[in-house]
């Protein structure tokens, strides 16, 4: 899945109004019960998209640098590193687009990229095993961060709860991909991909 097209500084700077919080890694943004709704803007950090039930919690999205999203939905918002947002009530946002085009623009982009998202995790959950989900998130990462190591957002606990498995089991196939040479670890965070054509025949392969 590619990556959306990275935000413009520019335009983001020359947004008026707003309020302007920073949160510190494991804070939540935004919660399903609000009692307002707002239009939210990533400024810097990294932030989680999740849904809750019966005790289990499934990963939708990150939202980078240039990222939006509205609160009006069941969804958590939680930052996974330091993170700064600005904010708008929703009932000002369409004078605020109609100012500002390109945040209409990237607004759109990026409901587009989450609404993909989630039906990538559908059809993951559905039809892939786990290493072939874990197969397409390193290299949907690899692309998104634009180098070979990987930076993972949050432990692995983290990641083992966005591919729909357990940390036992993610460990075992990072490990045995380490071992194969495909992998190394060179930090707690940190996955460098020696491979790539390797993870996408794994990926390919297992969803047949």
């Amino acid at each position: 899945m590619p990556p959306p097209p990275p935000a413009s500084s520019d335009w983001i700077s020359r947004l008026e109004g707003g309020l302007r919080r920073r949160y510190g890694a494991g804070e939540m943004i935004a919660r399903p019960d609000a009692p307002s709704d707002r239009l939210i803007l990533i400024e810097s950090g990294t932030v989680r998209l999740s849904l809750t039930g019966a005790g289990r919690e499934v990963t939708l999205a990150h939202l980078r640098a240039g990222g939006l999203f509205v609160t009006h939905t069941r969804v958590w918002v939680e930052a996974v590193e330091p993170a700064q947002v600005l904010s708008w009530p929703v009932a000002e946002m369409l004078e605020l687009v109609t100012r500002h085009p390109e945040l209409g623009v990237a607004a759109f982009r990026e409901v587009g990229q989450i609404l993909r998202g989630a039906l990538d995790l559908i059809e993951d959950l559905a039809f892939r095993p786990v290493e072939a989900r874990l197969a397409r998130h390193l290299l949907t990462e690899l692309q998104a961060q634009g180098r070979d190591t990987i930076r993972l957002v949050g432990p692995t606990e983290a990641l083992a709860t966005a591919l729909g498995t357990t940390r036992q089991t993610l460990s075992t196939l990072i490990n045995r991909l380490i071992r194969e040479g495909v992998l190394s670890r060179p930090g707690r965070q940190l996955i460098c991909v020696h491979d790539p054509g390797h993870l996408a025949r794994l990926a390919e392969v297992s969803s047949s």
